[in-house]
């Protein structure tokens, strides 16, 4: 077959999958081809622009103007939005052929066997459980009272001002002092988001003896009178902790749980002791991602001194290294229901990210995807994997998902290794090749991102067209900055 360039890119350059797929397991030899020079040239048999090939000097600059008259910096862009849209659209077309997939076999009544009745059962008490979260959540923020957006403020709260709410949370405050008497009774939780340079006192009993505290720089926090067993600090720079005397002690289970964290200073006494800790995750070692929101540690009281150990994810808690050397095997062991608990919680953490990633939220969208792998990891741990997988389903879809969102932020050597980790777990995955080929290609690595888009296309349904059309589409894309590149532009 040719490999005349333009034969697939002009408006009757498709191909079948068939042909891509042989075409694209080594390297192409693409020779230089004449762009179109007229709009009609420019668009496909139903009016859809198609990407050309760039034909200016590398002297000409990013504003320079195309044989076609784009800008050349329009050019650049259309890259950015195809990848915007591209998983939308196949998304959208794998969910409707499904669903009507399922509708002609019936599906959708009865079950085809005893493992599929079981996912039925598991998705619909899935879906139960979204309800309850949802309904908790919406039951958490209407008793919640919030302190926004203060300056230079010295407020003591008081019940009335709190008009019978329970759970208070100061967000984006600056330079203030607050202060939680202990005449305040019933309280539930304290979140602290966004606050710089304030000061908040804690005198009152918490009913889930919990505090939280995120995005903040330069904030004291005095806890006194009342102990708090569990602080959880995320991404902060500059926190001091002081716990009243005898508040902070060893063998009560209490423990500051902190990721992404710098400059927090703790202190406290126990027994006539005084007790000090700093730590800083980049001082403390970053290891394995640069997310720091995945750098996890915990803080707490080992043998009458504070200490700060690396956090490991064990089932679902948390634990540090020498925690764990102390548990028994048995108490290790993960029982088959904590085997469902687990699945159940990857999953909850999938639909997490799914939210976080439709609302933009990219990031926190990675850190979700980063539980559910977890999650899902130790759920499936000495299990038999399903036909072609190397365990829990869910696994490479996660890794997938977390490849799009390191796409998102830019972070494509990132977003490559997931592809990777995808792959590796499930070869047949159609996303994992095509987000490995978009990663390629946004690190302008085009001859290698060729043959990954090219086998996600041999993989892809034939009926899911969206999908069909949006690789070739990269593929298109891909082997015009190719040509570009071999030329010199």
């Amino acid at each position: 077959r040719s490999s005349d360039l333009w034969s697939l890119l002009g408006p009757g350059g498709s191909s079948s999958a068939s042909d891509h797929s042989a075409h694209y397991h080594t390297v192409p030899h693409l020779p230089y081809a004449q762009p179109p020079r007229t709009m009609a040239e420019l668009t496909t048999n139903d009016g859809e622009e198609v990407p050309v090939i760039e034909d200016v000097t590398p002297s000409t600059g990013s504003g320079a103007i195309r044989r076609d008259g784009t800008n050349q910096g329009e050019y650049y862009n259309k890259w950015d939005k195809f990848v915007e849209d591209s998983d939308k659209a196949i998304e959208e077309e794998e969910t409707k052929a499904e669903a009507e997939s399922n509708e002609a076999l019936g599906k959708n009544k009865y079950a085809s066997s005893e493992a599929e009745k079981k996912d039925k059962e598991t998705n619909a008490a899935l879906k139960e459980a979204k309800k309850v979260w949802d309904k908790r959540a919406a039951l958490e923020e209407a008793a919640k009272f919030e302190v926004a957006d203060e300056t230079d403020a010295n407020v003591v709260l008081e019940h009335t001002a709190l008009g019978g709410k329970r759970v208070v949370l100061f967000k984006n405050c600056t330079n203030s002092t607050y202060e939680l008497p202990a005449a305040l009774q019933g309280m539930i939780k304290i979140f602290v988001e966004g606050c710089t340079g304030c000061t908040i006192t804690v005198k009152c009993k918490l009913v889930t003896s919990h505090l939280e505290v995120s995005h903040c720089e330069s904030l004291t926090l005095n806890l006194e009178e009342v102990m708090l067993h569990t602080v959880q600090l995320d991404l902060t720079d500059g926190v001091t902790l002081r716990f009243g005397e005898n508040l902070l002690v060893e063998g009560e289970g209490q423990k500051i749980y902190h990721a992404g964290v710098k400059n927090m200073d703790v202190f406290g006494h126990s027994a006539g002791r005084h007790l000090s800790a700093h730590a800083d995750y980049i001082a403390d070692g970053v290891e394995g991602t640069e997310l720091a929101e995945e750098q996890h540690f915990i803080t707490q009281v080992v043998q009458d001194e504070l200490v700060t150990e690396r956090a490991l994810k064990v089932g679902n808690r948390w634990a540090t290294q020498r925690e764990l050397d102390l548990e028994s095997v048995a108490a290790a062991s993960v029982t088959q229901r904590e085997r469902e608990e687990l699945a159940a919680e990857a999953e909850r953490s999938k639909l997490m990210g799914n939210q976080s990633f439709a609302a933009g939220e990219y990031a926190q969208a990675a850190v979700h995807y980063t539980m559910a792998i977890d999650q899902a990891g130790t759920a499936a741990a000495g299990q038999e994997p399903e036909a072609g997988t190397t365990d829990n389903p869910l696994v490479p879809i996660c890794y997938s998902n977390r490849a799009a969102c390191f796409l998102k932020l830019g972070q494509h050597e990132r977003a490559l290794e997931d592809a990777d980790c995808c792959i590796k777990h499930n070869p047949a995955f159609v996303k994992g090749h095509f987000r490995r080929g978009l990663s390629l290609h946004a690190m302008k690595r085009y001859p290698e991102a060729l043959p990954s888009l090219g086998r996600a296309l041999e993989l892809e349904v034939p009926k899911n067209k969206a999908s069909i059309k949006q690789i070739n589409d990269a593929i298109r894309f891909a082997e015009a900055k190719f040509a570009a590149a071999k030329r010199g532009n």
